[in-house]
């Protein structure tokens, strides 16, 4: 059996590697994503009047090329952040903010 076709090609980048605390992050950075998502597509573009409206379309396709263009925030990794907190929650950074 010829693996050859099956092996990653590259080089690691050690820069490129996140900590568990750093997925963490992302994992609270898809959350708030999630959250902001939900407030303009339910209130704010439905406002504008809806995707018959240029900006609210603009608005749109930012959101979905930050998913796309993130990864979903590493959401292949999630699982990484668990070990620095519950994924979604921040102390230091939710406290503020009536949560």
């Amino acid at each position: 059996m010829n693996l050859q076709p099956y092996v990653a090609q590259g080089e690691v980048l050690g820069q490129a590697v996140l900590t568990a605390e750093q997925m963490c992050s992302m994992n609270f950075a898809r959350e708030e994503c999630r959250k902001l998502e939900k407030i303009l597509l339910t209130f704010v573009i439905p406002a504008m009047g809806g995707y018959d409206n240029e900006l609210a379309c603009d608005i749109a396709r930012h959101l979905e090329q930050i998913t796309i263009f993130s990864g979903n925030f590493c959401w292949r990794h999630r699982h990484l952040g668990a070990s620095y907190g519950v994924v979604g929650k921040r102390a230091e950074i939710d406290k503020g903010c009536g949560q």
